[in-house]
């Protein structure tokens, strides 16, 4: 079962969502420039992708803090739609990340190339990231 879900919360998310084999669970950032994290899972809870990351709205920044892909989900299209996920509504900011395991030193380029975000590696984020809050906010469900 996900992190920050209750056995029946998770039942009724099941529930309601018969058919899909991956379900996306929101934690969105309890304060400006906070943590933002993205998990699809499997019917099983099972994590088969997370992404984390922070906006910072004053600043104009958002920074791709992990994105973890498990191998048999890769090079389908799934990383690609969580990152689109979480630029929307700041896709002309300034896109920083972190330095990533050779996929996504692969990855991030071509990104970079579709959405015209630097997806620049190893810069500082702005003094309002700096001061975030590590801990993940309840989830929501999100259809996909």
């Amino acid at each position: 079962m996900p992190e920050g879900l209750t056995d029946r919360q998770w039942k009724r998310i099941l529930l309601r969502s018969l058919f899909r084999q991956q379900l996306w669970l929101y934690y969105p950032a309890v304060r400006e420039a906070d943590y933002q994290v993205l998990r699809v899972c499997d019917r099983t809870g099972w994590d088969a992708a997370v992404l984390s990351w922070h906006i910072c709205s004053p600043c104009r920044r958002g920074h791709i803090a992990k994105i973890s892909i498990a191998e048999h989900w890769q090079r389908q299209g799934l990383g690609r739609r969580l990152v689109l996920r979480a630029m929307r509504g700041a896709e002309d900011f300034h896109w920083t990340t972190t330095g990533q395991s050779p996929d996504a030193q692969q990855f991030f380029p071509v990104l970079a190339r579709e959405t015209g975000a630097a997806f620049t590696q190893g810069e500082p984020v702005c003094a309002h990231m700096k001061a975030t809050d590590y801990g993940h906010p309840k989830s929501r469900f999100e259809r996909q």
